[in-house]
């Protein structure tokens, strides 16, 4: 059945109906259950191959340093892993800075590299990175159940992405959300905050763990906890 954009749009995590949240050359729309905003308006391949590939080249080393000393700062709290899949990574430069500390890393662009579920690797990994990616996926829950299928059963799933914290939960929220540089990106199509991550904790048997509003990490629940956590959306 097809969906009227004025009635709502079934939520990209939890199927709730989605009224409309807030127009501009796109359609958001915000789910009055697990809080997630999005959008079902994807840019042209051609727009977000030239989008992407002008990203990579306007970004500095340094920044890439900064970025793999935080990840594996973070990465360290749960397991000292071996192979790690880079997803989404990009021209590559996080995947050089993770090989530096010692990592065997597999590196994945869906862009010239194709999508997680054509892959077939001999291996399994301990940690699947994904820096600035999940905000573009159309089907977020599909290529968790990819990334799944190639983790090692106590394995981790790092992610980074803007969250809708800082305003999520204000009566002008869609006047905030209007200001937020992030939603500018036309491939981003998710926003996601703390309460959206729970239901999806639960929804999953996951347990996430949230730092500095920006960083998460995803574990199944017989996965290694770090100290003095057990669990729970944290």
């Amino acid at each position: 059945m097809a969906h009227s954009p004025l009635l709502g749009q079934p939520c990209l995590i939890c199927k709730s109906p989605a009224p409309i949240f807030y127009q501009d050359t796109r359609t958001f729309y915000k789910c009055p259950n697990c809080w997630l905003i999005f959008t079902n308006d994807l840019p042209d391949k051609t727009f977000e191959e030239n989008h992407y590939k002008t990203q990579w080249q306007n970004t500095e080393p340094e920044f890439w340093k900064n970025q793999t000393n935080a990840l594996v700062s973070y990465i360290q709290k749960y397991l000292s892993p071996k192979r790690v899949l880079d997803f989404g990574s990009g021209s590559g430069e996080m995947t050089e800075e993770l090989k530096r500390h010692g990592y065997q890393v597999t590196a994945l662009e869906p862009m010239h590299d194709g999508y997680l579920k054509d892959q077939s690797y001999p291996f399994l990994f301990d940690v699947v990175v994904a820096v600035e990616v999940i905000e573009h996926l159309p089907n977020v829950w599909e290529e968790l159940e990819q990334i799944e299928k190639v983790l090692q059963p106590e394995g981790i799933m790092v992610f980074s992405t803007g969250l809708t914290n800082p305003f999520i939960e204000l009566p002008d929220a869609a006047e905030h959300f209007k200001t937020w540089w992030y939603k500018d990106d036309p491939t981003h199509l998710s926003f996601f905050c703390n309460h959206t991550l729970g239901v999806m904790a639960d929804m999953r048997d996951y347990t996430i763990d949230i730092y500095d509003d920006k960083l998460f990490v995803v574990r199944r629940n017989k996965s290694p906890q770090p100290p003095s956590q057990k669990g729970g959306l944290k």
